[in-house]
């Protein structure tokens, strides 16, 4: 059975609604599926009803940004209550500073000479939730870049001429609102910051679990890491960090690389014994 536990939908920056997206999970063979929207779970309802069509397990998700120092990580949640209060403050808080951050970009790519009309980033983001996958895919339309990838690299990565630092939340606030909320808490792809020095801090703050399996774990990076879980005791994730299928806009493919089922079940089993499971059932594949 392939287990992918790292999907976006249009909830936050991916390419398709919460039931496309459970659809094309079941296509491509996936059995478990996980959506991972960043700093939003409006998704969850349309992907439960559309997972149980499909007879998906569905694991409630969120990606959660957050800063160790100046470094900005992205903490995986899962097996959390959506409802929690405290998870809907958090993400509250966090989808308005989204929007004071946007404004602030937008200002500088209209020094730049790059006039893009606030509704025109804001309208491609559901329910408000935006973010700099929106903002590329504008500058993409005007003309103003060809591709996602160069957008970021011109103008809205760190430290690029329109990028704004987004408010800080620190990693701890983001790990301990997920445990809170009765989730595990996991690092997302901890290959894409090469700063393992981090992530003793992390388990001391709370890190229950690391993502292994990710697109961009290649050439001996998932082997380093699932050397490093074992090390500190940490549960194993991964996915395929799946927003959709524009080229160079994250085509990454559902189910690649996909979670082994020894590593589900011990996820599994640990939100079975703090009680997180909520009546959630395992569908057969």
């Amino acid at each position: 059975m392939r287990i992918d536990l790292h999907l976006h939908t249009t909830a936050s920056d991916g390419l398709l609604e919460p039931a496309a997206v459970m659809q094309a999970a079941r296509a491509a063979g996936v059995g478990v599926v996980s959506i991972t929207d960043h700093d939003a779970v409006d998704g969850l309802e349309e992907a439960r009803s559309a997972a149980a069509a499909a007879r998906l397990t569905l694991i409630p998700g969120v990606e959660l940004s957050a800063y160790w120092g100046r470094v900005e990580f992205h903490i995986l949640g899962y097996f959390f209550d959506p409802e929690s209060g405290a998870l809907r403050a958090f993400l509250q808080n966090t989808r308005e500073a989204r929007h004071r951050r946007l404004h602030a970009m937008l200002s500088r790519l209209q020094a730049m000479g790059m006039a893009i009309p606030a509704d025109d980033v804001f309208g491609r983001a559901r329910n408000g939730n935006v973010g700099r996958p929106h903002l590329a895919r504008a500058l993409i339309e005007r003309g103003f870049v060809t591709s996602a990838d160069e957008a970021f690299d011109r103008y809205l990565g760190t430290d690029k001429p329109a990028y704004v630092p987004r408010a800080d939340v620190s990693v701890g606030a983001a790990i301990r609102v997920i445990r809170e909320a009765g989730g595990i808490a996991a690092l997302a792809h901890p290959g894409l910051y090469s700063r393992d020095e981090a992530i003793s801090d992390l388990v001391r703050e709370g890190l229950e679990a690391i993502e292994v399996y990710h697109p961009q774990h290649a050439f001996g990076r998932a082997a380093r890491y699932r050397r490093l879980a074992r090390r500190l005791n940490l549960l194993v994730t991964g996915g395929s960090d799946f927003h959709g299928a524009a080229k160079g806009d994250h085509a990454a493919t559902i189910g690649v690389p996909s979670l082994p089922e020894s590593e589900f079940d011990r996820l599994w089993a640990a939100a079975e014994a703090r009680g997180a499971l909520r009546g959630l059932v395992r569908c057969a594949s």
